[in-house]
């Protein structure tokens, strides 16, 4: 690709994603390794949802005391509170994490629920050039990034405050692109796993690197940076465009990595989007696993292979989103229906849509949880009106609509966290 078709390329996405409100520090997840159970469901927790404007920031924050069912007005209920800034993030022990502050700005900050369910805005870690990956070892320890600096920041989850940091000014960089930074954390056992985005613009919206996806990994025993893998042919490891709170570990320990692929973006070596697999006990990527979902699609037009979200939730069994049809512009994956979710069987590599779940915006989207022994997908369709969260049972590929927000903007975010008020209350 030419110099000047390059830089027109840069220009239309920067005014793409200007014109849709995707500001760049909430365009990457923020993900982690939550635990996946298969036990009754628990009266002992509450729920929050996030909802933001499709046109910016501007969002709500729902708390409930249990599951939620049916339709959602949300600025209509008295557990709501509205914040100028609602990027949603990863859940853990009573709270949720969201990557920015709730009243704009770099930083994370941590939302409990109060006795009547209404949200608190807590505490904040600052960063200085924004973050969107947070992941949690234990009660006392946690890691999370800040785009200022290659180094991954160290943290405690009960007083959220930073307590050091990795230096990882020995770890892998693309000199020759202006921006590099590792992100998409993930934790197995005593090792950190995380992904270098690298590429043309910050973020990288157009990934380049002739090693394919990069993950360091470090001893998270001594918090020291031991090392590279590579997997070549692949990109966007970690899906630098999606907000999840997914698990992606196997019961054996196995852990999963969705890469996003090329997407419409011809720079450099193009990727199909693919699930990785660093097997347990092992730091090195499995060459015999690169698990292609949309290619076992039969009912799929397009050509470019892309995944959208992903979550394992036992037996062999995870869900992600495949393209159904080829978008014309790089806007078409923020505003139009073409994924549709796809249940995954990575025993025995096979895949099928999942039965009852309209098409969905894969950028707006990719959300899916793993709640009271079901899995729950999120869709957002704007030509058929629907916001909602679809659920199904993981013996099945049979899905119904059970959460529909009319009001209050898209879905964010949806979490299950403990039910824990005094805790809350020591955190106002």
């Amino acid at each position: 690709m030419g110099i000047n078709k390059t830089l027109h390329l840069i220009i239309y996405l920067i005014i793409t994603l200007f014109i849709l409100g995707c500001a760049t520090d909430d365009a990457i997840p923020v993900s982690g390794n939550p635990d996946f159970s298969f036990g009754p469901p628990s009266v002992e927790k509450d729920y929050i949802l996030f909802t933001r404007s499709a046109s910016s920031a501007n969002g709500f924050i729902t708390g409930f005391d249990e599951f939620p069912e049916g339709d959602i007005d949300a600025p209509s209920l008295s557990t709501t509170l509205a914040f100028p800034a609602i990027s949603g993030g990863i859940s853990f022990k009573s709270y949720v994490v969201n990557q920015q502050k709730l009243f704009s700005g770099p930083g994370y900050q941590r939302v409990f629920l109060d006795e009547n369910k209404v949200p608190i805005a807590a505490d904040i870690i600052e960063t200085f050039g924004g973050g969107s990956s947070v992941v949690f070892v234990d009660e006392t320890k946690g890691y999370y990034v800040d785009f200022n600096t290659l180094n991954i920041k160290i943290f405690n989850p009960e007083t959220f405050l930073p307590t050091g940091e990795i230096d990882m000014s020995a770890a892998y960089v693309n000199e020759n692109n202006p921006s590099n930074y590792y992100n998409a954390l993930y934790v197995r056992g005593n090792r950190l796993y995380a992904c270098l985005y690298t590429g043309f613009v910050f973020p990288p919206f157009i990934y380049d690197d002739p090693n394919g996806v990069t993950v360091a990994v470090i001893d998270t025993d001594t918090d020291t940076y031991l090392g590279n893998i590579f997997k070549q042919g692949t990109k966007y490891g970690g899906q630098p465009f999606l907000r999840f709170n997914s698990n992606m570990q196997a019961e054996n320990g196995d852990l999963f990595l969705p890469t996003q692929g090329s997407l419409t973006f011809p720079v450099g070596e193009i990727a199909d989007a693919a699930i990785l697999k660093i097997a347990e006990a092992s730091d090195e990527f499995d060459p015999n696993f690169n698990f292609k979902a949309q290619e076992l699609i039969n009912e799929s037009q397009a050509s470019t292979a892309v995944n959208a979200g992903f979550i394992y939730v036992g037996d062999g069994i995870a869900y992600t989103n495949v393209l159904m049809e080829e978008p014309a512009t790089p806007a078409d994956f923020v505003n139009l229906p073409l994924m549709r979710w796809v249940k995954m069987n990575l025993n025995d590599g096979t895949a099928e849509l999942v039965q009852g779940i309209p098409p969905n915006s894969g950028f707006t989207a990719g959300q899916a949880y793993n709640y009271r022994d079901k899995v729950q997908l999120v869709v957002y369709n704007s030509e058929l009106g629907i916001n909602a969260i679809y659920e199904t049972d993981p013996q099945t590929n049979t899905a119904e609509q059970i959460i529909n927000v009319t009001n209050g903007g898209i879905i964010y975010g949806f979490y299950e966290i403990e039910e824990q008020n005094e805790n809350a209350e020591n955190n106002e």
